[in-house]
């Protein structure tokens, strides 16, 4: 039984770690005056370590309500979307490769696959942006 949307899942661990960092904060400040230079090396070091795996997870979790671009998206952006893995995003960017950008959301139907139960799991999600192309002048839309 799910209580909660995966988008919904993603923000509470987004508040989970912001409190969990504020706590391991304050401990290692509150620590570091009793501490010897041992105690507050390894300290700093798991608290250094940490803080960079907290980064890494706001690059990820920052773009929450932000839809993704068919247009633009890596495949490793697309397994973000659910219902898709490796397998699907790979025919998505190969679809994309060979007929170039998507005009619409829609056009999502025509790679193998994809259909309209997943296109109702991406709906607000998803965005197929105009392809640019630069010439001389600048770019033209």
């Amino acid at each position: 039984m799910n209580f909660f949307t995966s988008e919904e899942k993603r923000i509470l661990m987004l508040l989970a770690t912001f409190l969990f960092v504020g706590l391991l904060a304050r401990q290692v400040r509150q620590g570091s005056d009793k501490a010897d230079p041992v105690q507050q090396a390894a300290r700093d070091s798991a608290l250094e370590a940490f803080q960079e795996g907290s980064r890494r997870f706001l690059a990820t979790a920052g773009t929450l309500g932000a839809p993704l671009d068919i247009n633009r998206a890596d495949r490793d952006a697309l397994q973000s979307l659910p219902g898709i893995g490796p397998v699907l995003a790979r025919k998505i960017v190969a679809y994309r490769s060979e007929n170039g950008s998507f005009g619409s959301v829609a056009d999502l139907e025509n790679v193998s696959g994809i259909g309209p139960v997943l296109m109702e799991r991406w709906r607000g999600r998803i965005v197929a942006s105009p392809d640019s192309v630069v010439r001389e002048g600048g770019a033209v839309e």
